[in-house]
C-alpha cells in the first residue's frame, strides 16, 4: 500500500464496482472513461476559468476522489485539497484539428490507479470559440456526473465574470459513499432484492441474444457448440473490442413531438427510445418478442442527488417480453413497469445480480443476453447561458457490449442526438444505420397511432 495515505479509506460502492470490473478484465484499461468536450460560441477568459476551476475542485469532492490498492482489493479516499496554476490549453486552426486530437486523447487510457483520474484541456478554435474538454474515469463520475460538472464550472464561472455571488453548492459524493456502503451491510433488504431478482430472472425462461447485427453470429455459435438451442453466444470478448462512434440526429421539429408525447402520457424518453430500439432489433432476429438490454439507471432520484456529481449511475438489466399483439403504448407500458420495478431493486448490485444470472443458465464470463447498453442523458434542452454551445460525446475505441448507444437532447437545435458506439467485430455501419432509421420510423408511428400493434411496427422494419 502506498505510504502517507488518510485513515478515511473506503471500499468501492457497488456502482464503482461494475466499472471496475469492466476494465478489471479489459487488455486496453480504456472502457471505463468518459470523454467530453463542450465548445461554446465566444471566447472564454481561461485566467477566469482557471480560478472557476480551482473553486469546482472544492465545491465537487468527486474530482478528489483518488484509488489505491490494498492486498487484491481496491480503496479510494478522497484529497483535502486540489488546485492547478493553469489547466493545460491548445489552440486549434480548425475544426478538423481539434476533432482529430480530442479523438486521438479520448482513446488514451485513464489511469485511474496511478492517481490520475481525469484530463482536462482548454481550447480555442478558429471562427468558432472556446471550449473545455474533459476526459474522466467512469469510478469517479458517470456520465450525468461530468455534466453537473460542466454546468456547475460554468456557472460559477458566469458568477466570476458578472461579480455575483456562487451558484448554490454541490452536495458531497463523500457522505453518498457513506451511505452506500451502510446499505450494503443491510442484509434483511439484500436478502429481499435477492429474491426479486431470482424471480425475474426465471419469469420467461432463458433469454435470447437478439442484437443490431441480426442472427448469424447466434447460429455460428450454434453450429460451433453443436447446440442447435443455443440461446446466448459468447459476445463479449474482451480481445475484440475495438468500437467505432456512429452519430444519429433527430431534429427539433420530431424531438418537440417526442418529448410532447412523453409529457402528455407521462413516460419517460427512456421507455420510448429503448421502445423503437427493441422494435429493430426483434425484427431482425425471428420477430422474437423476447429482448434483452442493460441500461443505466442515473440512481439521482432526490434532489439533493440531482445536485451530486461523481459515480451513482449502475447498469440494470431490462427484459421485456412484448407479443405482438401488443399495441405500441402497452409495449411502453411495460417497458416502463419493467424499469420502475428494476428501479427499486437498484440498491441490489449490479454484480451480484449478473453473477446470478451467470449461474443460473450456466453462462461463461463473456456470455451475456443483452444486445446493447443504453444511456440517457437528460441534457436541459432550454439552458440559456447567454450564449450557444455544443456537448460532444467522443469515441473510446474501445467498450465491452455490442453496442452502446447514449441519447441526450441537443441544446445547440433543440434536437436530439443518439450516439451508438459498437464493436466493429460484430457490426457494420450499415447495419447502425438501419437501426437508427427504424427506431425512428417505429417511434413517430406510435406517437402518430399509439394502437398501433407491434406486428404492424415489424412489419415496418421488415
Amino acid at each position: 500500500m502506498k505510504k502517507n495515505l488518510p485513515e478515511k479509506l473506503y471500499d468501492i460502492i457497488p456502482s464503482q464496482q461494475s466499472m471496475y470490473l469492466m476494465v478489471k478484465y479489459s487488455f486496453s484499461k480504456q472502457l471505463v472513461q468518459i470523454p467530453i468536450s463542450v465548445t461554446v460560441e465566444r471566447d472564454l477568459d481561461f485566467d477566469v476559468m482557471t480560478k472557476a476551476l480551482n473553486i469546482e475542485f472544492e465545491r465537487n469532492d468527486s474530482l478528489r476522489l483518488r484509488f489505491v490498492k490494498d492486498g487484491k482489493s481496491i480503496k479510494q479516499y478522497f484529497l483535502p485539497s486540489l488546485r492547478v496554476a493553469r489547466a493545460p490549453m491548445k489552440y486549434f486552426r480548425s475544426i478538423e484539428e481539434q476533432r482529430e486530437y480530442l479523438d486521438k486523447d479520448a482513446r488514451k487510457p485513464i489511469r485511474f490507479d496511478k492517481d490520475e483520474c481525469f484530463r482536462i484541456l482548454f481550447y480555442k478554435t478558429a471562427n468558432v470559440g472556446s471550449g473545455i474538454y474533459f476526459n474522466v474515469s467512469h469510478m469517479i463520475m458517470d456520465a450525468l456526473g461530468s455534466i453537473i460538472f460542466f454546468m456547475d464550472l460554468m456557472a460559477v464561472y458566469q458568477a466570476l465574470m458578472a461579480g455575483e455571488e456562487l451558484p448554490a453548492p454541490l452536495y458531497s459524493y463523500e457522505e453518498y459513499v457513506q451511505q452506500e456502503l451502510q446499505k450494503v451491510s443491510e442484509k434483511k433488504k439484500w436478502d429481499k432484492h435477492e429474491k426479486w431478482y431470482r424471480e425475474y430472472f426465471e419469469k420467461g425462461g432463458e433469454p435470447i441474444y437478439a442484437a443490431v447485427h441480426g442472427p448469424d453470429f447466434l447460429e455460428k455459435a450454434r453450429i460451433k457448440k453443436k447446440n442447435p438451442d443455443l440461446r446466448v453466444p459468447a459476445a463479449y470478448n474482451p480481445i475484440y473490442d475495438k468500437c467505432k462512434l456512429v452519430q444519429g440526429h433527430i431534429g427539433a421539429e420530431d424531438a418537440a413531438k417526442i418529448f410532447d408525447f412523453c409529457r402528455k402520457n407521462s413516460i419517460a424518453p427512456e421507455s420510448l427510445f429503448m421502445m423503437g430500439l427493441r422494435t429493430h432489433c426483434s425484427a431482425l432476429n425471428y420477430r422474437t418478442d423476447d429482448v434483452f438490454m442493460m441500461a443505466t439507471c442515473s440512481k439521482r432520484a432526490t434532489v439533493k442527488e440531482k445536485r451530486m456529481s461523481g459515480c451513482l449511475a449502475q447498469p440494470i438489466q431490462v427484459r421485456t417480453i412484448i407479443p405482438e399483439t401488443a399495441t405500441f403504448m402497452e409495449g411502453l407500458k411495460e417497458y416502463t413497469s419493467v424499469r420502475t420495478q428494476l428501479y427499486r431493486h437498484t440498491d441490489y448490485p449490479y454484480i451480484s445480480a449478473r453473477d446470478m444470472s451467470r449461474e443460473m443458465y450456466n453462462y461463461s464470463l463473456i456470455q451475456g443476453p443483452a444486445c446493447m447498453m443504453f444511456t440517457w442523458i437528460p441534457l436541459p434542452i432550454d439552458m440559456d447561458l447567454g450564449f450557444k454551445f455544443e456537448f460532444k460525446f467522443h469515441d473510446l475505441g474501445r467498450y465491452f457490449t455490442p453496442l452502446y448507444t447514449i441519447c441526450s437532447p441537443d441544446p445547440t437545435d433543440k434536437g436530439i442526438n443518439l450516439n451508438y458506439m459498437y464493436r466493429v467485430k460484430l457490426s457494420r455501419d450499415t447495419q447502425i444505420e438501419a437501426l437508427h432509421s427504424n427506431a425512428l420510423k417505429v417511434i413517430m408511428a406510435g406517437i402518430e397511432n399509439p394502437d398501433i400493434t407491434v406486428k404492424e411496427l415489424l412489419d415496418m422494419c421488415d
